[in-house]
């Protein structure tokens, strides 16, 4: 299903989401930081037979991004390390999060271990995977009449 940013559902869910996170870590700026994991943006897209996942990862360095698959399931992790604040400088607004990441993605069905390929540019990781080949009808031996 493609987003649409004019949506006022999907407008309303944002506006939600950032209100609840500006009272919830409103005491100090940083705090969330430590404490709340982040979970970076994923697209999941189905053509025919293929799932492509995309995550969004900026900062994250290649090594520290971690891909498996677990039956039906794709799992991404890593870790993007917190950026330097200036000397004497404080927070006037902290947005960014860091630490450890994990993301759980339940694929549409399971999926050829052999076919999955990943892919890291510009701070967006994308993994393409196919499905598991349908067995259709029922195989014969050659020597039945």
């Amino acid at each position: 299903m493609a987003r649409n940013p004019d949506d006022p559902l999907e407008r309303w869910q944002r506006d939600a989401e950032r209100m609840f996170r500006d009272i919830v870590y409103s005491r100090h700026p940083a705090s969330h930081f430590s404490q709340e994991p982040w979970a970076p943006p994923a697209d999941l897209m189905v053509s025919g037979r293929t799932v492509r996942v995309i995550l969004e990862l900026a900062g994250v360095p290649r090594e520290s991004v971690h891909v498996r698959l677990l039956g039906t399931r794709l799992e991404i992790a890593g870790r993007r390390a917190p950026v330097s604040p200036l000397p004497g400088a404080h927070y006037h607004r902290a947005e960014i999060y860091f630490g450890e990441f994990r993301r759980v993605i339940e694929l549409p069905w399971e999926v050829d271990p052999d076919s999955v390929k990943a892919t890291y540019r510009d701070g967006m990781l994308e993994v393409w995977l196919s499905a598991v080949p349908q067995r259709t009808g029922i195989a014969v031996r050659s020597d039945e009449k």
